[in-house]
């Protein structure tokens, strides 16, 4: 409810602003103006576009401590997340997108984005626990797991504009070739009980790392609510995606890799909010 309720209200924000300007360059006075307005885009122009659908982040798991009870490495292959039947959400913000016009036809596109955190780890403290109450006299304190993550996408590719009979409405075609990284790195420092035990999950940190490399044909269309803004819908036809991904749950054990071909056939939608500069 929340999302629609966003989503509503900067829909509503922005068919405003552009019923606005859409009266502003329809007001062409004698002695002021002498062309109808342009809308479509000409060489040398540049547009900057919010992108909403589903993300193109790559998902990298944690690994558990090998010295675990009962663990095992997992062997999950890498997994493209981006390419899914279900949970397309248009009011799902997924990153930003730039075209320029290095022709009135044709456009350089660039998208992507990135997310990179980083957690130093604390070693736990012990508790002082009384045994003729059996209570905590000071409580103990966890341990807090170092970790290191940082997920980018980035794609890059050109478009082919068309005209219509409608001088707002503009599709296009083209291609895309996307790059996608993920990295989540782990350490669970060692724990000391409250009779002065030393336990070591991790002799160093373990390590997911996920590389993927695509294909893609793109199709869209744009409408411009004003002369310098529209929105637009886009598809990808046809697109294939390969992922390699690196587990390496220990600095003295060996790695284990897998690898994923995908290959998705009008799967991969989103929507687009933006301007023209």
């Amino acid at each position: 409810m929340k999302k629609n309720i966003i989503l509503g209200v900067l829909l509503t924000v922005f068919t405003i602003v552009g019923m606005d300007a859409q009266n502003k360059d329809s007001k062409c006075k004698t002695d002021s103006c002498d062309v109808a307005v342009k809308y479509a885009p000409e060489k040398g122009d540049f547009t900057a576009q919010m992108l909403f659908g589903r993300g193109a982040y790559l998902n990298s798991p944690n690994l558990s401590p090998p010295s675990s009870t009962n663990t095992s490495v997992s062997g999950a292959a890498p997994y493209v997340n981006d390419i899914s039947s279900n949970n397309n959400d248009v009011s799902n913000m997924i990153g930003a997108e730039f075209r320029y016009y290095a022709t009135d036809k044709f456009a350089i596109k660039f998208s992507g984005g990135a997310i990179v955190r980083n957690t130093p780890y604390v070693v736990n403290t012990p508790g002082v626990w009384d045994s003729v109450n059996s209570n905590w006299i000071i409580p103990p304190y966890q341990a807090v797991d170092a970790q290191e993550e940082a997920e980018v996408n980035v794609s890059i590719g050109g478009e082919f504009l068309f005209t219509t009979k409608n001088d707002r409405l503009f599709p296009y075609v083209g291609f895309a070739l996307p790059f996608d990284y993920a990295r989540r790195s782990i350490f669970t420092p060692p724990y000391i009980d409250e009779y002065g035990n030393v336990t070591t999950p991790d002799t160093g940190s373990r390590h997911v790392e996920i590389t993927a490399l695509g294909l893609q044909a793109i199709a869209g269309v744009d409408y411009y609510l004003a002369k310098d803004l529209f929105f637009g819908f886009e598809i990808k036809p046809v697109s294939f995606t390969y992922a390699y991904s690196i587990k390496s749950p220990a600095p003295e054990l060996a790695n284990l890799e897998a690898e994923n071909n995908t290959i998705s056939f009008f799967a991969q939608f989103s929507f687009k909010l933006g301007f023209k500069f």
